[in-house]
């Protein structure tokens, strides 16, 4: 059933297919369980098509020098969104490098640079920003006053894929009732952030006083860590749980219309392993946007969907914010939307500026998807993720609403990420 879906995805446009599938989620009830084992681990294989991702292999200087004695030479110069909110991210990144001393030192490429460096580049970025220049101009100023350095990834054709993220918005209850069971936690107290360098960022003691991983979400499902920690709110849907972990943040909605923000605050130390990406190799799902996976599990009798989320052993717990408290990232402060990019700080420091040149998802403003197209724009590296691995992964924060919850879902594509630091 599921290749014959994956070719009318195909040949018929998405409206009518989404529509049709979320039909087909409604009566087809009864698709077989991935094979569990007691002690399942993601390295395992729970169905006969699933294989486990290839661990990324280090490659010598990931980050690339770019020979480019004019910034033209990348291709015409644009940017899709007005100038006062990249000027916002790049406030953002001057106070995380004045945050920092100058002992403190970063890696791009094959060459170090002190965080007093960084900010001189910030600084410098913002300075020309703000000035009158077109981007033609700018883009001269920068391929003369800028080294410039291009993100490699280590497949082929050495491009980087691009994803994106979003403030989710889940429905839930203050109490637990007979419909909304699963809670989302906030932060145990036995709960550990694991020393830098450690193979996992957070865990637990264990009886010999041994740090190791927290409970996964599974054995967190089973009641481990019942009387640890609070709970926030009730959801009807474990995948709904899952959705806001996975963004990071949320809006929690309550029945009478009232809500809170919730942000992240630890984890389990587990690492990330795709649901979505299991059922697509095991054959039982057809590609599709996150958004619309979701409302796949979501259509699954409870213990099914259960089971499938369950697969992923991270759990993320929550901190309750003010309502009017934006989505904060890695760095500590508040993400720009459709500026602000999650990386993976081994590779690519935060607080670096940079320029992608890809295509991105585009919708109506009831958030239906309408298409995609191609364009470029610069971008401020501000966040992590436990999913955004390597040199050649980026993730794009889309804000809320809407239009971001259907663009951040089917945003995937391959572009060229280009980094400037001051000479």
């Amino acid at each position: 059933m599921g290749k014959i879906v994956s070719l009318f995805f195909i040949f018929c446009n998405y409206a009518f297919a989404s529509s049709l599938f979320d039909e087909i989620n409604k009566i087809e009830l009864n698709l077989p369980y991935p094979k569990l084992e007691a002690d399942y681990s993601p390295l395992k294989t729970v169905c006969p098509k699933y294989k486990e991702e290839i661990q990324l292999i280090d490659i010598e200087n990931p980050i690339k020098d770019v020979n480019i004695s004019d910034f033209s030479n990348l291709g015409t110069v644009s940017d899709d969104l007005d100038r006062l909110s990249l000027l916002k991210a790049l406030e953002i990144n001057i106070k995380y490098w004045k945050a920092k001393p100058d002992s403190f030192k970063v890696k791009i490429g094959s060459q170090y640079y002190s965080a007093d460096h960084m900010l001189k580049t910030s600084q410098r970025l913002f300075d020309l920003f703000s000035s009158k220049e077109d981007l033609t101009q700018l883009g001269e100023i920068i391929g003369k006053e800028f080294k410039i350095y291009k993100a490699v990834s280590d497949d082929a054709d050495k491009t980087v894929t691009i994803t994106g993220y979003y403030e989710s918005e889940i429905k839930v209850t203050k109490e637990k009732t007979q419909d909304s069971i699963y809670a989302l936690h906030a932060y145990p107290y036995d709960l550990v952030k694991a020393p830098a360098g450690s193979d996992f960022d957070y865990g637990r003691y264990d009886e010999n006083g041994k740090l190791i991983p927290y409970y996964s979400t599974e054995e967190i499902r089973k009641g481990a860590i019942d009387g640890k920690a609070g709970e926030i709110a009730f959801s009807a849907h474990p995948s709904q749980i899952m959705l806001a972990q996975i963004q990071g943040s949320s809006i929690l909605r309550y029945p009478d219309g009232d809500y809170i923000r919730v942000g992240f605050a630890g984890a389990n130390g587990r690492k990330f392993t795709s649901v979505q990406k299991i059922l697509m190799d095991c054959g039982e799902i057809p590609s599709m946007s996150f958004k619309d996976f979701i409302k796949y599990l979501s259509s699954q009798p409870q213990d099914r969907e259960e089971r499938l989320v369950n697969l992923n052993p991270r759990y993320i717990f929550f901190a309750v914010k003010d309502k009017d408290y934006p989505p904060y990232g890695a760095m500590g402060y508040e993400l720009t939307p459709q500026r602000s990019i999650a990386i993976d700080p081994q590779y690519i420091p935060l607080g670096i500026t940079g320029y992608l040149k890809t295509s991105k998802p585009v919708s109506d403003e009831n958030g239906n998807l309408t298409g995609f197209k191609k364009f470029s724009r610069f971008m401020t590296a501000q966040d992590t993720g436990s999913a955004i691995r390597g040199p050649g992964r980026i993730d794009l924060f889309w804000g809320s609403g809407k239009i971001a919850e259907t663009e951040a879902s089917s945003m995937k594509a391959q572009g060229e990420f280009y980094i400037f630091v001051l000479k």
